[in-house]
């Protein structure tokens, strides 16, 4: 099982609708059914407790050359936090209008088994650009 943070991969077609790619960006972290990272894990937000989108995204994109182009903030993204045996998967509502998007996130973090629920945050803290004009 695992936490940690994601993005799905979208681009805007030309009818202003997106268009899911089917592609997740993800960097997951094994952890316990507390939440705990099951091994040392260097994270990089300022507290040292999680990773966050913006210090992730340079280096998980850095041999892409399709997606290096884009700020972090760009497509919908989400993060999975792991409590008392529960996954809870805070996200852009965005990424509804992924096909099986669910179903996407329960296996890119193994978290098939557990009871998942979902909350979608549409705050400044999970906003993308994606839909902003003129990028």
């Amino acid at each position: 099982m695992n936490k940690g943070i994601f993005w799905f991969i979208c681009f805007v077609e030309e009818d202003g609708t997106l268009s899911f790619s089917g592609e997740m960006i993800s960097l997951p972290v094994p952890c316990d059914p507390e939440g705990n990272p099951a091994a040392d894990i260097s994270f990089n937000s300022k507290k040292g407790d999680s990773n966050t989108h913006k210090n992730s995204w340079k280096d998980l994109v850095a041999k892409r050359k399709d997606l290096r182009r884009f700020p972090w903030n760009y497509f919908p993204r989400g993060r999975v936090e792991i409590s008392r045996g529960r996954a809870f998967v805070f996200m852009n509502p965005l990424i509804q209008n992924c096909e099986d998007y669910i179903l996407r996130i329960r296996q890119e973090f193994h978290i098939c088994e557990l009871d998942v629920m979902i909350k979608t945050d549409n705050s400044a803290h999970y906003q993308c650009t994606i839909l902003d004009e003129g990028y």
